[in-house]
Formats: C-alpha cells, structure tokens, sequence
C-alpha cells in the first residue's frame, strides 16, 4: 500500500467519528492543562488511527495531538491532529479537519486536509503534486 493510500486510510478514521460525534448533545469537552479543549471525538479518533497503524505499520511512529509520541522503529513517523479547529467543532462551526502527514527520515514526504463538514480534502505527496476533492 502507499503512503498516499494509509494517509487517506487514517484520514477515513479520523473522519468517520469526528462526523458522528459533530454536533453531538452528549460531547464531552474538557481543558487540556494548556487550557485549549479536547473532546471526546479527537481522543477516540488519535486511538482508532493509532490502533490501526499498530496493525498496518507497527513500525512507523506517531507524533499524536491527544497522547504524545510513539517511537519510530524505522525513521518514518505520522504526525497526527485528528480534530484541528476543536473550538469550532465543539460550537457546530464546520471549519475544522482531520490532519495527517508522514515523515521519512525527518522530511514531510504525505499530507492530507481533510475537512469533511465541507466535503473538501487536500492531499499531497512527495513528487506527485498536491490536489483537492471536493
């Protein structure tokens, strides 16, 4: 599979419960010691995208929003912000998006934007170009 593919892979993740959980009545927000909140549905996405990269790259390691950093075992690492824009997605602003990028030996080579409440996605990868989906 290529990294272009897993990117969208854990972008359709992160997207399928920040949908669910968007405007939700029963949301839970709570203050990171930083003070900017957290929600329940940027925890269980960061878990989900972890969960299944452990399946599919056990290897590869995560620099994540929610829950820090996992090591990388080969100098490939995913950095992850499953709900970037919280504020907005905790008030029912659509302008947030799930925000996933690789890199290898220290150099972003994949990029995705994925900001289903506006049915656009962004992506990018190393010698291939960068494109939108809307």
């Amino acid at each position: 599979m290529s990294d272009l593919t897993l990117a969208f892979e854990l972008a359709n993740i992160a997207q399928e419960i920040s949908v669910s959980r968007f405007g939700a009545a029963d949301l839970k927000v709570i203050s990171k010691p930083d003070l900017t909140p957290v929600s329940d549905a940027d925890k269980s996405a960061e878990e989900k995208i972890r969960e299944y990269l452990d399946e599919v790259a056990p290897n590869d390691g995560v620099i994540g929003e929610e829950f820090g950093e996992k090591k990388s075992q080969n100098d490939r690492q995913w950095i992850l912000d499953p709900i970037d824009g919280t504020k907005n997605y905790i008030r029912g602003v659509p302008i947030w998006a799930n925000l996933i990028a690789l890199r290898v030996n220290g150099v972003v080579t994949t990029g995705v934007v994925n900001a289903p409440a506006i049915g656009r996605r962004w992506y990018a990868s190393h010698g291939k170009g960068a494109y939108v989906e809307e």
